[in-house]
C-alpha cells in the first residue's frame, strides 16, 4: 500500500530546498544531544526509552521532509532504510516505504507523459493500462500493462519535472560539500559529489537503462538463478521504459518467501555470489540493491530490476581490489595497505604504515571478525568500533583523495550487508569474492561450472 501521504508540488528554489533539509536534520540532531544531555540526571532507563520515541519520530520527519521535497532526499532515505545493520528498528520500518510506496502522480500526468513520450495514444500501444502503479519510488513510478499483442509489461515513467529538481539537489550537494570540507579537514569529500554529478544524471536517461539491462542480461545469459526482465525498445524512450513485467516478492519479504517456499539462506546465496560475480568477473554492476529494486521467485530466482544506476569498473580497479581481497583473506596488513594505496588512497603523510593503519581501521579488522564468525554480515557493534577506528586515524592523518570509484563500490557492499542481516545470511561477501578468484586462478570454465561450485559451498 502506498503512503497515504498525498503527492504535492516541491519547492524548487535550491536556498528553500536547503533549508527545509537542513531543519529536518538539525531537529533529529538537536533531539539526541538532548536526551544525551539530560541522561546524567534522568538515567539511563529514561534516556532509552527516550530515544526509542525519538527513533520513531525522527524517521517520520525524514519521511515526511523526502515526500515532501522528493527528488534525491528519498533516493538518500532508501540507501538508510536498507541499512538495519547501522540504523534502529524504527528508521528501517518506516523509511521502507520510501523503497516502492513513494506517493505517486495521478494517473492523468501519467497518462499525458506516455502518450507525449510515444507520440501516440495510449489505446493505440496498449490493451490495458493500470491506473494503480504497481511501485513509485524517486525518480518514476511503474505501472502494470498489457501490450497489443498480449506481452505484459511494466511501463516505468519519470516524474515530469524531475530533472529539474535533481540538478538543483546536486547543487545543494556540492555546496554542502564545500562547506564541509572548510568545517573537517580529516577527509577531502568532493568525490561525493563528483562522482554522484557523474551517476546520478544517468539515471534520467531511460535509454541509457535500458542498454545496462541489456549489458547485465549479456552477461548473466545462460544463469537460471539470475533474472534480467527483456527491454521492449520500441515502446522506450529518454523518459518511458517498457520492458517485461516479472513477478516475485521484495528480497526484505521473509514471510512472502516463506509462503512460496524459498529458503532466505539460499536467496542469500544467490545474492551474493550474482554481485561478486559483477564486482570481479563482470566489472558491471547493479549500483543499487536496496529492496524495491530485488525482487525473489522461487527457484530460488533473483529478480533484478531497475538499472538506473549500473557503475562499469575497469581492470585495473578489479586487479587491485582482487588483491585487497586476497590480502584481507591472509590477514596480511601490509598487503592491504599497498592495495589501498594502489586503490587511488592518498593521506597527508604518504607512508606505508600510515594507508597500513586505514585498511585495517576500514576493513581489516571487520573482516577478521566475519571470518571468526559463522554470520555472512557485520554487526551494528562492529561498525560502531569500526567507525571510531577510523576517525582516530583520519584526525592524526588526513585523507586528501578518495578514489571516486570506491562511493557506489562502497555502498553496494553496505547495502548488501544490510540485506544479508536481514535474510539471516551465513554467506560471507568476501569468502565468496575469494573462491571467485581462486576459480580464475585456476581456469576453470565455463563460468556456469563455477557458479554451481560457488553455490554448493
Amino acid at each position: 500500500m502506498l503512503s497515504p501521504l498525498s503527492r504535492r508540488r516541491p519547492p524548487r528554489n535550491s536556498i528553500r530546498r536547503f533549508i527545509v533539509e537542513g531543519q529536518a536534520l538539525a531537529r533529529v540532531f538537536a533531539g539526541y544531544k538532548l536526551i544525551s544531555f539530560l541522561q546524567r540526571w534522568r538515567g539511563e532507563e529514561w534516556a532509552e526509552a527516550r530515544r526509542t520515541k525519538h527513533h520513531r519520530w525522527s524517521a517520520r520527519l525524514l519521511h515526511d521532509t523526502a515526500v515532501r521535497n522528493q527528488g534525491l532526499l528519498i533516493k538518500t532515505a532508501q540507501f538508510l532504510s536498507s541499512r538495519p545493520d547501522i540504523l534502529p528498528d524504527e528508521y528501517i520500518e518506516v523509511l521502507s516505504h520510501l523503497q516502492d510506496e513513494v506517493p505517486p502522480e495521478p494517473f492523468s500526468v501519467i497518462r499525458g507523459e506516455v502518450e507525449r513520450e510515444l507520440e501516440q495514444p495510449l489505446e493505440a500501444v496498449f490493451r490495458e493500462f493500470s491506473p494503480e502503479p504497481v511501485a513509485a519510488a524517486s525518480l518514476a513510478q511503474v505501472h502494470r500493462a498489457v501490450l497489443r499483442d498480449g506481452r505484459v509489461v511494466a511501463v516505468k515513467v519519470q516524474y515530469p519535472g524531475i530533472e529539474e529538481l535533481v540538478r538543483t539537489d546536486l547543487d545543494n550537494i556540492s555546496r554542502f560539500v564545500a562547506v564541509l570540507n572548510r568545517i573537517d579537514k580529516t577527509l577531502d569529500f568532493r568525490f561525493i559529489s563528483e562522482e554522484m554529478g557523474r551517476m546520478i544524471p544517468k539515471e534520467l536517461d531511460f535509454i541509457n537503462e535500458g542498454r545496462n539491462a541489456d549489458a547485465i542480461a549479456a552477461n548473466f545469459e545462460g544463469v537460471q538463478d539470475v533474472v534480467v526482465p527483456e527491454i521492449y525498445w520500441e515502446y522506450t524512450t529518454r523518459r518511458v521504459l517498457t520492458m517485461e513485467y516479472v513477478k516475485g516478492v521484495k528480497i526484505t519479504d521473509i514471510e512472502g518467501m516463506r509462503r512460496l517456499g524459498i529458503d532466505s539462506a539460499e536467496v542469500a546465496k544467490v545474492l551474493v555470489v550474482a554481485f561478486a560475480e559483477m564486482l570481479l568477473e563482470h566489472g558491471m554492476f547493479h549500483a543499487d540493491p536496496h529492496p524495491g529494486n530485488l525482487l525473489v521467485a522461487p527457484g530460488p530466482r533473483l529478480l533484478l530490476v531497475d538499472f538506473g544506476q549500473v557503475k562499469e569498473i575497469g581492470p585495473q580497479f578489479r586487479f587491485v581490489f582482487a588483491q585487497m581481497t586476497r590480502a584481507l583473506m591472509a590477514d596480511d596488513d601490509t598487503a592491504l595497505g599497498k592495495t589501498f594505496r594502489d586503490l587511488g588512497f592518498r593521506m597527508k603523510q604518504d607512508s606505508a604504515s600510515g594507508y597500513e593503519d586505514l585498511g585495517r581501521a576500514y576493513v581489516g579488522d571487520i573482516s577478521k571478525q566475519m571470518l571468526s564468525s559463522e554470520r555472512g554480515w557485520v554487526s551494528p557493534e562492529m561498525f560502531q568500533d569500526s567507525y571510531r577506528d577510523v576517525l582516530r586515524i583520519l584526525r592524526a592523518n588526513p585523507v586528501i583523495k578518495v578514489p571516486p570509484d570506491l562511493l557506489f563500490v562502497g555502498r553496494v557492499m553496505g547495502l548488501l550487508n544490510g540485506l544479508s542481516m536481514t535474510l539471516h545470511s551465513e554467506t560471507n561477501l568476501l569468502v565468496q569474492m575469494a573462491r571467485l578468484l581462486d576459480e580464475k586462478t585456476a581456469g576453470r570454465t565455463p563460468i556456469a561450472g563455477t557458479r554451481r561450485r560457488l553455490l554448493e559451498a
